[in-house]
């Protein structure tokens, strides 16, 4: 029998790994197991928990894991997984198990191999595995089964305590219109289920199980194009998920990443806000531990297109509910603001990917001759719609493109015949706003594209008469905002953002 020991530092390494998420460690070693699960494309995924010896065993029926993988599967210093690939790691449930685990056994097959090992502790300081024949599975799949230390507290130990985990990590999947989309979009197949200590859960429809009132279905368009689908409603009770779980449940591939309020404050009737979203594409965007979006000036702009949408109907459906979003309003002071921003773009980069100020773009311009050159025009973006798009009428983003265009070539006979192209011509930049919200401690947020200034904030009214006073409390609110924007799910935090931003205003004359 082969023996294989961890060479590295271990116990730092599986420390580290539970650090990066947000909930207990038995509770990340389920989340990941299922992860892994869904990244195999199964049918079916088996949660058995034995609370009396404390083993806890997942199985699929994936497609199993390759021979590299497996190793892979092992390897402490292997890196994780590339985002955008899935939304599980290689092992970091098993991995990470051992901090509160003393045994992991683990057994796949796919078409190409079959194999399986047993993880243990030899020593505190010593984790060894060993080549073992898989005996628990009779076609393709994986199956772990962690073995948890006697005096390990776990947030589980009834098959109600595992069924809650699963919906507040996995909810879409128990859904039959969720289900429906993951089938179109070939991630899951429809027939997708979780059996629970040997309990088959069947998908139905959560806005009937929740008793959800008031309920809108969506679907979130980018350039007119369907990215997802949404569902917004109303719980009769508070926090219906538990655990202080509410609001706009933001998910990809089936897995719910984040909940969100938007920056609304829905006052009374924001504990029973039950919302579920699903955007595939969020999946590029995942922070390394894969709980929440990475949402940096670089890629704000692209996130946005995904984020603004679903934004935009939940400040709708509040609307319709009664409840009126925070009123932000534009001045002349909040244009001064913009135009410092401008000037000191260029030794603060990120203010520019963050805002997105005007770009200049190459077209197709003739000169009085009629001769096609290209010329550089601020701020234009060139369409050449050629055709109709066909609108999709099925559930999800399944749609027919939307206007496919044609490339723009030479004229073969006589080379001069210029383009006729449309234009449109889009306000970019910064854009600082303000809203009057005393009841909210925050200088300032980030909403879409906008910072907007709480003037209702006590140090805000307090230099509101002192012109000088009030324009370095403007400027470091927005620097405050942006900064805990650029922090948040990142894995190289600038925590000197607001400094630098400042020193760069400082120095201008």
């Amino acid at each position: 029998m082969t023996m294989h020991e961890s060479s590295v530092n271990y116990q730092n390494l599986i420390r580290d790994l539970a650090d990066m998420y947000p909930f207990d460690v038995a509770e990340v070693v389920l989340v990941e197991l299922i992860a892994n699960s869904l990244d195999a494309k199964p049918t079916h995924i088996s949660i058995d928990f034995d609370p009396y010896i404390k083993v806890l065993i997942v199985t699929d029926d994936g497609k199993g894991m390759t021979a590299s993988e497996f190793d892979q599967y092992h390897d402490f210093a292997a890196g994780l997984k590339a985002r955008g690939i899935g939304i599980g790691f290689a092992g970091v449930g098993a991995k990470v198990s051992f901090n509160i685990a003393t045994r992991v056994v683990t057994e796949t097959r796919n078409k190409a191999f079959a194999g399986g090992s047993n993880w243990y502790l030899q020593s505190k300081q010593k984790l060894v595995w060993e080549d073992v024949q898989p005996v628990h599975l009779y076609g393709y799949g994986t199956r772990v089964e962690v073995r948890f230390t006697s005096n390990a507290t776990l947030p589980y130990s009834s098959t109600e305590d595992l069924l809650k985990l699963l919906k507040q990590h996995y909810l879409p999947l128990l859904d039959t219109r969720f289900l429906d989309l993951y089938e179109r979009l070939n991630l899951y197949s429809s027939d997708i289920r979780f059996v629970v200590n040997d309990q088959v859960i069947n998908p139905s429809k959560l806005a009937e199980d929740f008793a959800l009132e008031k309920v809108r279905e969506f679907f979130p368009q980018k350039a007119s194009k369907r990215i997802g689908y949404g569902m917004l409603g109303l719980a009769p009770s508070e926090y219906p998920l538990g655990a202080n779980l509410c609001g706009v449940l933001l998910c990809t591939f089936g897995k719910i990443i984040k909940a969100d309020l938007f920056n609304q404050f829905p006052g009374n009737v924001g504990t029973r806000i039950l919302g579920l979203v699903e955007i595939p594409s969020f999946v590029n965007f995942l922070t390394t531990a894969k709980t929440d979006f990475i949402r940096n000036p670089r890629k704000h702009r692209e996130f946005e297109g995904l984020y603004n949408p679903i934004r935009q109907e939940f400040k709708t459906w509040l609307g319709k509910l009664g409840i009126q979003p925070t009123e932000t309003v534009g001045t002349d002071e909040a244009r001064n603001l913009e135009r410092e921003l401008k000037r000191i773009s260029d030794d603060v980069p990120e203010l520019g990917d963050f805002f997105g100020f005007r770009t200049r773009k190459t077209i197709l311009q003739p000169d009085n001759s009629g001769t096609v050159s290209a010329t550089v025009q601020e701020g234009t973006e060139v369409t050449f719609p050629d055709g109709k798009g066909q609108a999709g009428t099925g559930l999800g983003p399944v749609d027919v493109g939307d206007q496919p265009g044609t490339a723009l070539v030479g004229d073969k006979e006589g080379g001069t015949k210029p383009a006729k192209p449309i234009s449109r011509v889009g306000r970019q930049g910064p854009k600082i706003s303000f809203a009057e919200v005393p009841d909210r401690m925050d200088l300032s947020w980030v909403d879409g594209n906008n910072v907007v200034i709480n003037s209702g904030h006590p140090s805000y009214v307090k230099v509101r008469s002192d012109s000088i006073a009030r324009r370095l409390h403007s400027l470091f609110a927005i620097a405050s905002a942006v900064q805990r924007f650029v922090v948040s799910g990142e894995d190289n935090k600038d925590l000197m953002f607001a400094d630098r931003m400042m020193a760069a205003w400082g120095k201008k004359r």
